[in-house]
Order: structure tokens, then sequence, then C-alpha cells
């Protein structure tokens, strides 16, 4: 798995990509109600995801058109399959031989190209194979 929007797990510097614990960033926003700057930098601190406007991760993005390139199988999971650059890496792994599986609770522009298209949460979906 890689993660090419981030995660809110925690937080990170927009200047110099160091990283924070969301406790740290809520102990200091509830003191003042402004968002936290970085310690090292003092640019700003929010979640690790990236947002609109932001350059998406090299390293992430290499590795994941690598893997599709090479892939046998590719699951897009939760995904409308809309936002590029990302939502042409289904395409790409199908267009290199893999079978595609789309789960998403909505129908994707991209079922039409699927081997396997699930409609339904993705708790749902995947509960049986994850123990919940």
């Amino acid at each position: 798995m890689i993660e090419l929007h981030g995660n809110t797990t925690y937080a990170r510097c927009i200047g110099c990509g160091q990283t924070y614990p969301l406790d740290w960033v809520r102990q200091r926003f509830d003191g003042d109600g402004l968002a936290p700057n970085c310690t090292a930098c003092d640019e700003p601190v929010k979640t690790a995801t990236i947002s609109f406007g932001q350059m998406m991760p090299d390293d992430e993005m290499r590795r994941a058109t690598a893997l599709s390139r090479a892939c046998d199988l590719f699951i897009a999971i939760g995904s409308s399959l809309v936002v590029w650059p990302a939502a042409g890496f289904p395409m790409m792994a199908k267009n290199a031989g893999a079978r595609l599986v789309i789960i998403n609770r909505e129908p994707t522009e991209q079922d039409d190209l699927a081997d396997l298209v699930i409609h339904d949460d993705i708790g749902e979906a995947l509960g049986p194979f994850t123990g919940n």
C-alpha cells in the first residue's frame, strides 16, 4: 500500500516535513485557537494529507507508477477515481495486463474497465478479510 494523499494519523510541517503527533497539535490549538507552527522552521503544521495545490510526493508517485506497471492485481478501495494523477494508476495497471478490482460504494468512471466491481461499503466488503 502506498499513501499518495497522506493520512490523518499525524501532522507534518509544510515547510521542512518534520512530523508531529496529533496530540501536540491539539494542545497548541486548544491553547490559543491557532494552528501551530513548526518548531524547526516556523512554517505551518497540518495533518499529513495532501491538499489541493500541494505537490504529490515524488517518491510515492514513482513507486506507485512502478508497482502499477508490474502488478498482477490492482485493487482500488474506497476511491471515486476522479482525482488525478492518482486516478490513472488503475488504468495504468490494467493496460500493463493486471486484473482490476474496484471496491467503492458508488459507481466510478472506471467500472467498465474492471474485472470485478463491488458497490458496497468498504468495511462491509472487506470485513470478512480483516476480522471486523
